[in-house]
């Protein structure tokens, strides 16, 4: 039977966010809400309680079922949750206790995979085939699209480009690695660098966003003074946007893609970070480096939920179709 609709949520370290989206793209509702902190089963209720808003009043028999992107490592074909850095989910069997409670078929997958699937069917990188997917909010995240066809990898945990090493012996990730990528793009590595400037005199306007209190500085402050013009902001993000660009050039060296895919709450908003990173990869990058182009994501928040629809769709066409007539 031909579904009309599918309900992607995207689950993040700050916010959670779902929406009932048509097979053109379209989402036809959306709902959000901060991330609960106080443990998994109430992070698991929030979701349930945003599908249930998303697809209030419509009939069950048109939605092909769900997507959820987590910023996690999912064993696709087992639909687990082997590692969750920034979420106390990983002991969470998330598929089956929000498939019962929903009564619609669930698929899990890596948040930045249902980003890239997003942005590939919707958004910047529409009609690529080849091209490297970078979020950048709470945690850093990534995916690849390789050949047309997403990268999982053997067990679905490709493309953790967050988790590579940038920096011997940098600070901690956390995921209890040092140096990684995350430990210096991550929302809360850009605000301790921002709490950091604050304490020092040039760093009064970091100070005046947090309300006087250096400690309150967030990575949103820091954004917000260098959209302002403030240099000491604007120095946090450049520094950032030269790592991001130094990571970029290894994975560019590796892969030759033709395009790579910058989003995630904080590159929404920080063009000079996108900007720094792509002059570093054009200026260094080995392989390919006059052939790819590093943008910013179209979708902004919206692509997670996007992806996490069209993967559902895709999951669900995927059993409609007659055994004969599959590709073994």
């Amino acid at each position: 039977m031909q579904t009309t609709y599918a309900v992607g949520v995207d689950v993040g370290g700050t916010h959670l966010a779902a929406g009932l989206v048509e097979r053109s793209g379209r989402a036809v509702r959306q709902t959000q809400t901060l991330t609960p902190t106080s443990g998994p089963f109430a992070i698991v209720d929030a979701v349930i309680d945003l599908i249930a808003e998303a697809t209030s009043g419509t009939d069950p028999s048109r939605i092909a079922g769900v997507g959820i992107g987590l910023p996690a490592l999912i064993d696709f074909r087992n639909q687990s949750i082997e590692f969750c850095a920034n979420l106390p989910l990983a002991a969470i069997d998330v598929r089956s206790v929000v498939a019962s409670r929903v009564h619609l078929d669930v698929t899990l997958d890596n948040d930045s995979n249902c980003a890239a699937i997003g942005e590939s069917r919707y958004g910047a990188a529409t009609g690529v085939r080849d091209f490297v997917m970078i979020t950048l909010g709470t945690g850093v995240g990534g995916a690849l699209l390789l050949n047309g066809a997403l990268y999982r990898g053997s067990r679905g945990f490709a493309g953790e480009i967050g988790h590579m090493v940038v920096r011997l012996g940098g600070p901690q990730c956390s995921c209890g690695g040092l140096g990684h990528l995350e430990s210096y793009l991550g929302r809360p590595a850009i605000a301790a660098r921002g709490r950091d400037a604050a304490r020092i005199s040039r760093g009064g306007a970091l100070r005046t966003r947090a309300g006087g209190d250096p400690d309150a500085v967030t990575a949103e402050h820091v954004v917000q003074a260098a959209l302002a013009g403030d240099s000491v902001a604007c120095g946090i993000l450049l520094e950032a946007g030269e790592i991001l660009g130094e990571a970029l050039v290894g994975i560019v060296n590796l892969l030759n893609p033709r395009l790579v895919v910058i989003g995630g709450g904080i590159a929404g908003s920080a063009d000079m970070l996108v900007a720094r990173a792509a002059d570093v990869v054009g200026a260094k990058a080995l392989a390919g480096r006059r052939d790819v182009t590093v943008v910013q994501a179209l979708l902004g928040n919206d692509a997670g939920v996007l992806g996490a629809a069209a993967l559902a769709l895709d999951e669900h066409d995927s059993r409609e179709v007659p055994f004969g007539e599959r590709a073994l």
